[in-house]
């Protein structure tokens, strides 16, 4: 057979060149968005775009086969579980997986997120779900410790130790320190062969350690929790596992639970999104302790300092009949782009609490993410059907809205969701509405 030629007109070799430099644009061109999809998960994973988003933070009680919470759980846009070795309460043989389908079953666009923690385990050799990790951090001497050899916790509410996951600790075998050797666990677990799989969820990213003084460093002395140089390796220790997750599952979305706005130079730009948990209605609550204005900065912060696409999940925690609780904190989330999530301060995370103006379809938003007060102290947000109102102040406001708009026809709360139309309303101090048209 006669010999062809890359090029079409080998006579005119300038021709050739400039085919040669479109073969080489195209070629590095794919190889840049190849390497932008490893980079970065859920790039070919279509996100909810209308309103409200919901998400349900469900690690609590573990009765994930049961059908009547499965039921309620696939009625959210995101959930994130806590399965763990071992859970197999309807003896499957591959009990975890099983579930997930059956939930995406019920609801093809519900992303699902399995729960993970670097700074802390069990201390416990009983406990087979963790038992791997308590051989792993005996054997490489990874617990965290004081000047004095003993152990040390944030908390003792939890029952849990903490873990010297800084460069300062010394690597296995495998060169590995703790953030590496929990990814691949964590990775091998849950995540390589169950592709239901959309979200990996890492709690406790906090700004600095909770610990007061240990020896981080193993130079024999303790350092404070406070100290810069901790604050920065512990930060740092995060990232290291993060990196090591991507590595092996480019594909995934990667949410955390920071206790910061995520602006240091460790932590920004790292996540694609991140669980504020109760933003409102505990004692240490944020909107609590510095107030709504506060709240929101930090809510709009971090939306600012993750990349897409951006899952920020608006936890706040109350009692489900407390109505104008609820809508307070319902449309102060509505004002920029996260998740709504509600937990029952009673239940904790293992319930599905549900209210009317959830079932709204609001559409697509036509105002942009609000930041300034529309009329009398109250903030407003227009979306396709319908508008948000919320009042953050302490007092009563009165304002007037142009017609075509009317209250929900709601069960709950029948005196303020009563379908009435509007052109005059007074919303109290720290209430919200949904309107609809």
């Amino acid at each position: 057979m006669e010999k062809r030629t890359l090029y079409i007109v080998s006579e005119k070799k300038s021709f050739t060149w400039v085919y040669y430099i479109f073969l080489f644009f195209i070629f590095f061109g794919s190889m840049s968005l190849l390497l932008v999809s490893l980079t970065w998960g859920g790039s070919g994973t279509q996100w909810k775009e209308t309103f409200p988003k919901l998400m349900g933070m469900n690690i609590g009680a573990k009765n994930y086969h049961d059908q009547a919470y499965q039921q309620q759980l696939a009625r959210l846009d995101i959930v994130i579980l806590g399965f763990y070795r071992g859970w197999n309460p309807f003896h499957s043989s591959d009990p975890v997986r099983t579930t997930l389908k059956k939930l995406k079953s019920l609801n093809s666009d519900l992303k699902i997120g399995q729960y993970t923690i670097l700074n802390e385990a069990y201390d416990n050799e009983k406990n087979t779900a963790n038992r791997d990790q308590y051989y792993k951090l005996y054997k490489e001497g990874w617990w965290l410790k004081n000047s004095k050899g003993q152990k040390v916790q944030w908390t003792s509410k939890y029952s849990a130790w903490d873990i010297n996951f800084t460069q300062w600790s010394l690597p296995d075998s495998k060169g590995r320190r703790y953030p590496e050797w929990l990814a691949e666990r964590n990775f091998n677990l849950f995540f390589s062969k169950i592709p239901e799989f959309d979200i990996w969820y890492f709690d406790n990213v906090m700004v600095k350690s909770r610990i007061k003084k240990a020896d981080w460093n193993l130079d024999g002395k303790d350092e404070k929790g406070s100290a810069p140089e901790v604050t920065k390796a512990c930060r740092k220790g995060h990232v290291a596992e993060w990196n090591a997750a991507r590595l092996l599952a480019p594909e995934f979305v990667f949410i955390g639970n920071p206790d910061n706005d995520l602006s240091s130079a460790e932590y920004k730009e790292k996540l694609q999104g991140a669980f504020l948990e109760a933003l409102m209605g505990k004692s240490w609550s944020l909107e609590t302790w510095q107030g709504w204005s506060a709240m929101m900065e930090r809510y709009r912060a971090v939306i600012k300092n993750t990349v897409e696409p951006r899952i920020i999940g608006f936890n706040v925690w109350g009692v489900p009949e407390d109505y104008r609780f609820f809508r307070y904190a319902f449309t102060s989330c509505l004002l920029d782009d996260g998740y709504f999530s509600f937990t029952d301060k009673n239940k904790r995370y293992s319930s599905v609490p549900w209210f009317d103006e959830y079932d709204v379809n609001l559409g697509i938003p036509i105002d942009p993410p609000q930041t300034r007060p529309w009329k009398n102290g109250v903030f407003r947000r227009r979306f396709e059907n319908g508008v948000v109102l919320v009042n953050p102040n302490q007092t009563d406001a009165r304002i007037e809205i142009e017609p075509g708009y009317k209250k929900i026809n709601g069960k709950q709360d029948k005196e303020v969701n009563n379908g009435e139309p509007v052109s005059e309303l007074n919303i109290p101090g720290k209430d919200g509405l949904v309107l609809v048209q």
